[in-house]
């Protein structure tokens, strides 16, 4: 049963990320490659009131014109997202 919770809040978590990638990127004039968003680091980090919560960084592909591809990152602890990175990209 934990499993299946665990799995659920996961998924949850990832639409998300997707979700904020997507808008960030179209807010730039940018477009999210693939659709996705892939969890590359997690760890526990202690909040100021003494408690635990989760902080993920997830990555996804971009695209400024089409033909390239770069990287972004999204940082989220608990169910906030603390930033958005994009790699240095050409603008068309």
């Amino acid at each position: 049963m934990c499993a299946g919770w665990y799995w659920l809040r996961a998924r949850e978590l990832k639409d998300h990320c997707l979700k904020a990638a997507a808008k960030y990127c179209d807010d730039l004039s940018l477009k999210l490659l693939d659709d996705s968003v892939v969890l590359s680091q997690w760890r526990p980090v202690r909040t100021q009131k003494g408690g635990f919560l989760i902080k993920r960084r997830y990555q996804f592909d971009f695209t400024s014109n089409g033909d390239d591809r770069y990287q972004g990152e999204i940082l989220i602890i608990g169910h906030r997202v603390e930033h958005i990175k994009l790699e240095p990209h050409r603008i068309d």
